[in-house]
This record gives structure tokens, sequence and C-alpha cells, in this order.
């Protein structure tokens, strides 16, 4: 099954790979460019593009359990990411003659292409299988949750080209309307009879004795065996499956930024977004924030404090003084003092500051210096980290990844004081969910909805 999948990814994504070179070459034609070697490069660049998007926006993930019409949105942003790259090069390199029609034209001749070629792809592939070929008679061991789950995809999916002969069990289940075969006695018998190509063993929990009994019979037959683990029982929703040195191994909680690429990615975006802030916007706004800043109140233009970084190391962030320079973050018990609504420590200016989030911008220098990225879990003081980690079981999975100046909690309302856990327990729920889902379309997404807060106001910023 799985190699059936791999087969099928690598035939799209060389069928999409060949439509946007003809594509490319056709709209290089109609817009009067005579073809050079830059363009073979240009080629190559947009397959790389179209590589990395795709990935991002899981374009290849779940084919067959898919609809057309899910599919066809998913294309959308990666067509996107065709144009934007290809007027960013040919501005870049100054090809200007007939640069905004090959742009238009190869957009046009992608959408269209790209449309018709995915439609056709899946009606062809749905109509072989419901002609019976290569449909795989399968056998599912168990009638739990993961069974079920697992027949409805097939049920509701022909094109996946399985179909589920029947159940084994040690009990009965009413719910099963015939489709019950009978318990492990009886597996080498329904094999035989029903011609089962596959078993795929479903239980709610793992018998070594079971499995190892079923495993004899199948591979006595011929037959293939996989193995479906209970994942539900961790609560998790997010998991990969992994080799390692030849071994199995299951990773309970996805993190798409350990994939070198993905991180490479990240960080370009990070350093091209800082670069642009620091020259159009700090080059003029640091002079006039930092002269109020002193009119307002004596002492450094700057606050450094010292926070937890990815993987808890500490890192220096840059802020705008907000605060009296003789302010502590020290409770008297001992405890740390988190900034409330009407804190005393804080300047006129600094609440400016606070409420529009223009305190934050220094953060874009650790951004450019690697300690930071634009969009990630926000770092909290050394302090607040060692009392949080205490209270919540999984707060140190926020520490994954690289802390960002905005994040996916902050633009869901969770910023500023969290003085009941449930609030900073939320919060970390917040973060650790975009360390699950993180794609570059998610950081844009983040970094609107932060620009358009700051422009509204926030009620939980002081």
């Amino acid at each position: 099954m799985v190699s059936n999948l791999k087969k099928v990814y690598h035939i799209r994504l060389l069928t999409d790979s060949l439509c946007l070179i003809f594509c490319y070459s056709i709209a290089q034609i109609l817009s009067g460019r005579v073809f050079r070697n830059s363009d073979i490069f240009l080629m190559f660049l947009l397959l790389v593009i179209w590589y990395f998007t795709s990935r991002y926006t899981e374009l290849y993930d779940e084919f067959r359990t898919v609809k057309y019409v899910d599919e066809f949105l998913v294309l959308i942003p990666n067509i996107i990411a065709q144009g934007v790259a290809l007027m960013v090069y040919l501005f870049l390199s100054n090809d200007s003659f007939y640069s905004r029609t090959l742009v238009l034209l190869n957009i046009i001749f992608v959408f269209v292409v790209m449309t018709i070629q995915k439609y056709l792809f899946k009606k062809i592939s749905l109509l072989l299988y419901e002609r019976g070929y290569k449909i795989k008679n399968i056998l599912i061991v168990g009638t739990g949750d993961s069974a079920m789950s697992f027949y409805k995809i097939f049920s509701d999916t022909p094109q996946f080209g399985y179909k589920v002969a029947g159940f084994i069990d040690e009990s009965k289940p009413q719910y099963l309307n015939g489709q019950y075969k009978g318990n492990l006695a009886n597996l080498e018998s329904v094999i035989k009879k029903s011609r089962i190509e596959e078993v795929i063993v479903a239980l709610p929990s793992f018998d070594k004795e079971y499995v190892e009994k079923i495993i004899q019979v199948t591979e006595k037959e011929g037959i293939k065996t996989r193995i479906i683990p209970e994942y539900s029982q961790y609560g998790l929703k997010q998991y990969k499956l992994e080799l390692f040195g030849g071994n199995p191994i299951l990773t309970l909680r996805k993190n798409p930024l350990e994939e070198w690429h993905f991180r490479v990615l990240k960080r370009v975006f990070d350093i091209v977004f800082s670069l642009v802030v620091i020259v159009l916007v700090f080059s003029w706004l640091i002079p006039i924030l930092a002269l109020i800043i002193r009119i307002d109140s004596k002492g450094p233009i700057f606050f450094l404090q010292e926070r937890w970084g990815k993987n808890n190391k500490k890192i220096v962030c840059f802020k705008f003084r907000s605060m009296y320079s003789d302010s502590s973050t020290r409770k008297k018990d001992g405890g740390f003092w988190q900034t409330e609504k009407d804190d005393p420590r804080i300047t006129k200016v600094g609440r400016f500051l606070r409420k529009t989030n223009l305190d934050e911008l220094p953060q874009f220098f650790n951004v450019l210096f690697g300690d930071m990225s634009v969009v990630g879990p926000r770092p909290h003081a050394v302090q607040h980290n060692i009392e949080s980690k205490e209270q919540i079981d999984n707060y140190l999975i926020r520490h994954w990844v690289k802390p960002g100046i905005t994040g996916w909690a902050q633009v869901n309302g969770y910023r500023g004081e969290t003085k009941d856990i449930s609030l900073m327990k939320k919060r970390v729920k917040f973060d650790i969910w975009y360390i699950s889902h993180w794609s570059i379309w998610l950081d844009i997404k983040i970094i609107v909805a932060t620009v358009y807060n700051m422009v509204k106001g926030e009620k939980m910023a002081y």
C-alpha cells in the first residue's frame, strides 16, 4: 500500500513538472522572447519552488482520499508562488521586455493546464479502479475505532483501489452487518475463500502473541501483513512514523521544521523580512522613538533581557525600554512579576509602545542574528519559564523551534498577563499547534493578522 502511494506521488510530481516546463515554454514563445541559457536556470528554479511549495501545502499528500475540489484549492497558492517567483526573477535580472506578458501567460497556462490535468488524473484513476483494475481484497483484523475508521476510508474513496472483504475479531459486533468473517481460528480459511491479498491489523491494543499468530498464517499463505498502531491512546493526531537505522520509530508530535529544507526556507524568509523592516522602517523610526523614550524618562533606549530560545538555550532579547529603568521583575516573595494592567513600572511612552507592539521592533535584530524568527512562540523571561514548566506538562515543547516576534497564540488573543494558569495552558496549546502545523503560508497569515491587530489595538496589550 505504501509503495503504491509512493509511486502515485512520484508520477504526479513528474507529471506536474512536465506541465510546468510545457507552460513556461509556450508562454515564452507567445511572448516573443528568444530562448536563452538563462531560461534553463529559470525553469529549474520554478521546478524547485514548485517542489517546496507543494510540500508546504501538502499538494501530493493523501491524493486518493481527497476530493478534486479540495486538491484544486490547494493548487492555487502553488500557482501564485510560481507567478511571484517569476516576477521577482525578471525584475532582478532587468529583463523587462515582454516580462509582464511572460508572467501573465505563464500563470494562465499553469492554471488552465494544471486544473485540467489534475481533473483528468482523478477521473482516470477512479475509472480504472471502478473497472476493477488492480483492485486488492483486504481483510481487517479488529473491529475497534481504528479498524472502522480504516474501513470508512476505503468505503468512501474507491479510488484507493482496495476492497474490504471483511473483518476478523474474537467478538462479533452487530454493526458489521454481515462483514464479520469469524475469529483468529478462521483466518486461514477466510484468506483462501475470499482471495485476500493483504491483511490489516488494527487492534485497540498490541497483543504480541495474537499478532504473531496472525503473521504465521499470513506468511504461510504468502499474504502481506500491515499493522496500524492505535495512536489515539496518546490523545494526539500529529505524529510521524519513520525509520532510524532500519528500526521503525514513532514520533508522537510532528515538527515540519525538523526537515532541513523547511528550516532553510524559514531562515531565508526571516532574513529577507527582517532586512526589509530594518532598512525601510528602522532607518527613520528608531531615531524618533529613541528621542521620545529619552525625553519621557531617564535610562537607556533599549532594554536587554535574557530569555530562553530554541532548545532552552539562553538568548539576549532586544526591546525598546517601556518601563522605568529602576523597575524590577521580581516580586517580594521572589516570584516572577508579570506585566499587568495599570502596571506602575510602565512609563507613559511605554504604554503606547506596548499597545502598538512597537517595543518589540528591535527583535528584528535578534531575527537577523539567528536567535529568533519573525513568527514563533513568544520568548518568556527565564524565571517565567522556570515557573511555567513546573505547572504545565508540555510547556517546553514550545522551545522546539526558535521563538518569534509574534506568534499563533498572540494573534488569537493569548498575549499579555497570564496569572491564570488556564490562560497559560491555552497559550502553550496554540504554540504547540503552530509547531505541528507550520508552513510559510501560516507565517504570512500570522504576520498579516499581527499588523491588523497593531492598527486596531489589542485589549491584552499592556
